[in-house]
């Protein structure tokens, strides 16, 4: 876990106001389906800081993001599946010798199908009483395109967050 001090509390916030905008301004929203790169800033945050960070920026952008959806309120389940995936993040990509396969094909599968397409899509089934398997076949479109968004950008974010952490 990094060192807790300003300038990483500035740089947490920075990516957590990153990822509310790209979540709630910059993605493709539907009340059960979103696709976009809101996970680009929490991923950054769990390659910088760590499992802990990256966790708790998620919780906290989830929680600051439903102020601005238009889909409703706080539920902690799903929050709950935010930080689970802040923590994954950090658990499969903080640290030297990071690899495509394990540590990214890993941590793509287990945030895309494992968190995303089983985890999420049983609390919005409870939530809006729809039948699990009714969503978990839309989610599942979601879920695909994902999989190509993360294995494609997470690479590149690995190469990017080196640099990142020159800037003061």
């Amino acid at each position: 876990m990094k060192k807790f001090n300003l300038i990483t509390l500035t740089r947490v916030a920075v990516l957590i106001a990153l990822e509310i905008i790209l979540n709630r301004f910059l993605s493709y929203s539907e009340p059960n389906l979103k696709i976009g790169i809101s996970f680009v800033p929490i991923a950054l945050c769990g390659i910088m800081f760590g499992p802990y960070w990256a966790g708790a920026a998620a919780g906290i952008a989830d929680v600051l993001g439903t102020f601005l959806s238009p889909f409703g309120g706080i539920y902690p389940p799903i929050t709950l599946t935010a930080i689970l995936t802040g923590i994954s993040f950090g658990l499969f990509l903080h640290r030297k010798n990071v690899k495509f396969f394990p540590n990214i094909v890993l941590c793509t599968l287990v945030n895309t199908v494992g968190l995303s397409l089983f985890l999420q899509t049983y609390w919005l089934s409870l939530l809006r009483h729809i039948p699990y398997f009714t969503l978990m076949g839309l989610r599942a479109l979601q879920c695909g395109i994902l999989i190509v968004l993360y294995l494609i950008l997470i690479p590149l974010l690995m190469k990017l967050a080196p640099k990142l952490e020159h800037i003061r």
